[in-house]
């Protein structure tokens, strides 16, 4: 019974498996055609798949590699293979490593498409800062622009920051560049434009539209269109019409070198430097080439007359002044305001009614400074006025007619008209005092009888007086007999009022002239002066000379000619071993002639009045001579004019000295002493060597004419030749007044 019951659960069980084998079969076949009817999207894996590094040599230069990321996603249906990676993703070409948040990355065209923090490195060399880098593997080539991550694109070296909005960088030529304005920095200059290409590997920039380049070091500015710059050695070339701008100086021009570590400029084409001083005066220095050196602040301006076309000479112009210095070479030292100038150059001063031009082989111009008195305190005064003030006897009548009043007596005060005779206030004075009581005993108070308590005493240096203490006092004090013969102080004391304040508190004052100005009001003031040194010339309108060396002073007002000079002014003719001639403003009112003189006015075709002397002194009023005055070994010849305008007599006279005076440029006065001898002939008797004294020349034909051209005066030899008679005239060692023939 058991038997068949076992049987027949065993074969309940093969059926009920067969069944269930079946249904799943079928269920399997209609899975099967359900799948190849239906489409769907593959879920994403629940894990990241982990890019694996294949075993590769990844140092190719032609080829990008994915070097890291923490993930990666291929898109199945793509029409070429790309990458999507995420998180701390790195790339690498060669020797460049490219690092990103995320990115896009094509193997076969060998390029990405990075986003979020993007960083270029190359070594320890070279960082490039982005947000967005679209980059071409094969023509290794980069487009860098900023975005969310970055406000900027940053480039960077060791010393070099270039900052943009977007920068093309060029793997192959190493070099980057920028179009919609950018800048770089350094450690000495910063420089924007619009326009910019950097090589970090050459240190060469360049710069195009707008260019400014700020020195951080001196502030100073440059402003062109286009610009080399050099990293390295902080060299800017300048290509184009450019300025720079600095707190004292400006530099225009359009091509040269700029060392903007040293300011030392080299510019090659036409070029100006203008130059301000503290008053905001302007020296200009311009020429075909400039060497500028801003340390030890010195221009020089060079003229180039066979390398172009059009060359044009130095030209320094003081505006201040109103001097220009014109010439083939010339260089301004900005710190002592000194210019000089070679190749035969041309002064031109304008500061008169009258233009002063001269010539010389150099030419030097500095600036003098004197103290002087400021202009409310240095007016002439009349000769009463200066009358009056060396009348006063006391400080008293000093303060009294002074505008203002005298809040302390000044010590060692000057007596006016007495110097040297000084009557000192403070311990001078006391001690004058005690000195006279030990001596005669003899000082006296001349004020009634006061109590001790109304009385102070002013201590001197070892004395004490006692004084009566009231707002003001008189002390009179007699000398009877004097200290000593040799005393300079030894004279009698006039009545002094003395101020109360000023016994109690004795100081020492200002140290005052006889007209009782303070020194300490003194203010510094500039003075030209110009230097012209070897075969020198000068025109004016009214007066015109040649020397070997010429002296301008303003200060004095004085012009020194030096060695065989010669001065001319309308038909007379001066010279000598040296001449100075003084001006009052725009006029010469001397001239002086300290070791020879030889004066000679042609009036006629062969005929001059001639004048010698060992010295002379001559005085001019409106450019016409007012007196003169002769000394030494006095020759003359002379040719008085008769009623009819002719001349008919010579005159000849010899003595030791002479003075004339002139009136309305007709002889007032001719005085001869103390012995005279001379001989007076019909002119028609007189022998052709009895017209001329022993050394006398007509020099006319080294006189210096300019001619009218337009609307101005140019030397005949307006390019700086000098004339042959000239140069003869000071080769030849024989003074002017030796020579003995005319001409």
């Amino acid at each position: 019974m058991k038997t068949p019951k076992v049987i027949v659960f065993l074969l309940a069980t093969i059926v009920l498996l067969g069944g269930i084998s079946v249904m799943d079969s079928l269920h399997a076949q209609q899975r099967k055609k359900a799948e190849s009817k239906e489409s769907f999207t593959r879920p994403k894996p629940t894990q990241p798949i982990k890019p694996t590094v294949p075993d590769a040599n990844r140092y190719q230069e032609d080829k990008v590699f994915l070097e890291k990321a923490d993930s990666l996603f291929r898109p199945p249906h793509d029409s070429e293979e790309r990458q999507i990676v995420k998180g701390n993703v790195v790339f690498r070409q060669g020797g460049m490593w490219m690092y990103c948040d995320s990115a896009y990355y094509f193997p076969q065209r060998n390029s990405m498409d990075a986003f979020g923090h993007v960083e270029m490195r190359q070594g320890d060399t070279l960082f490039v800062y982005a947000d967005k880098l679209f980059y071409d593997g094969g023509e290794r080539h980069a487009i860098l622009t900023s975005g969310p991550s970055r406000n900027d694109v940053t480039l960077k070296d060791p010393k070099v920051t270039l900052t943009t909005d977007s920068l093309d960088y060029d793997l192959n030529s190493e070099i980057g560049w920028y179009t919609r304005g950018g800048k770089l920095q350094d450690d000495i200059n910063e420089l924007t434009s619009v326009y910019g290409e950097y090589s970090p590997a050459t240190k060469l920039a360049r710069f195009e539209n707008d260019v400014v380049l700020v020195n951080t070091k001196d502030g100073y500015k440059m402003f062109t269109n286009e610009l080399d710059y050099n990293t390295g050695t902080h060299i800017a070339t300048i290509n184009t019409e450019t300025r720079i701008e600095g707190a004292n100086d400006t530099i225009l021009t359009t091509s040269g070198r700029y060392n903007t570590q040293t300011d030392n400029a080299v510019l090659t084409s036409r070029s100006t430097i203008l130059h301000r001083d503290s008053s905001m005066n302007v020296v200009t220095l311009e020429g075909d080439s400039i060497i500028y050196d801003k340390a030890s602040r010195v221009s020089r301006a060079y003229m180039f007359r066979d390398k172009m076309k059009n060359p044009q000479p130095m030209v320094l112009t003081d505006t201040a002044r109103k001097m220009k210095l014109i010439g083939g070479y010339g260089e301004y030292d900005d710190s002592l305001r000194r210019a000089y100038s070679t190749d035969y150059p041309l002064l031109i001063e304008f500061s008169r009614p009258d233009t002063l031009f001269l010539r010389a082989d150099t030419i030097l111009t500095s600036i003098r400074v004197e103290y002087v008195w400021p202009d409310s305190l240095s007016h002439n005064l009349t000769a009463e006025t200066r009358a009056r003030l060396q009348s006063y006897s006391s400080l008293q009548e000093i303060a009294d007619d002074l505008r203002a009043s005298l809040s302390t007596l000044p010590s060692g005060f000057i007596k006016p008209g007495n110097e040297g005779k000084l009557l000192g206030f403070s311990s001078l004075f006391f001690k004058r005092l005690d000195d006279l009581k030990k001596a005669q005993n003899s000082v006296e108070v001349k004020k009634k009888p006061v109590s001790d308590n109304e009385r102070v005493e002013v201590v001197s240096a070892d004395t004490t007086v006692v004084l009566p203490s009231m707002d003001s006092i008189a002390v009179q004090a007699a000398v009877t007999t004097p200290i000593s013969a040799n005393d300079p102080h030894s004279i009698s004391l006039e009545e002094i009022i003395v101020e109360k304040d000023t016994l109690e508190t004795i100081k020492s004052g200002p140290r005052l002239d006889k007209l009782g100005r303070d020194s300490t009001y003194m203010v510094p003031k500039d003075y030209h002066v110009a230097k012209a040194i070897g075969r020198a010339r000068f025109f004016r309108q009214d007066l015109q000379g040649v020397a070997d060396t010429m002296i301008y002073e303003e200060y004095d007002t004085m012009l020194y000619l030096i060695r065989k000079p010669i001065v001319w002014s309308d038909q007379k003719q001066v010279y000598g071993d040296k001449i100075n001639i003084h001006f009052n403003d725009s006029t010469v009112d001397r001239a002086d002639l300290p070791l020879t003189g030889f004066m000679a006015e042609h009036v006629g075709e062969d005929l001059y009045n001639q004048l010698s002397g060992k010295s002379m002194v001559a005085y001019f009023e409106n450019d016409e001579l007012k007196n003169l005055f002769v000394k030494g070994n006095v020759e003359t010849i002379f040719l008085p004019m008769e009623n009819d305008s002719t001349y008919n007599k010579l005159v000849t006279v010899e003595s030791s000295f002479l003075t004339i005076d002139m009136k309305a440029r007709t002889l007032d006065k001719l005085k001869f002493w103390p012995e005279t001898t001379g001989t007076l002939q019909p002119l028609f008797l007189v022998k052709p060597s009895q017209q001329y004294l022993q050394g006398f020349k007509w020099f006319e034909y080294l006189r210096p004419k300019r001619e009218w051209y337009g609307d101005r005066w140019k030397w005949i030899d307006d390019l700086g030749e000098v004339p042959e008679a000239l140069d003869n005239y000071f080769k030849d060692n024989t003074p002017a007044r030796k020579s003995k023939s005319v001409q």
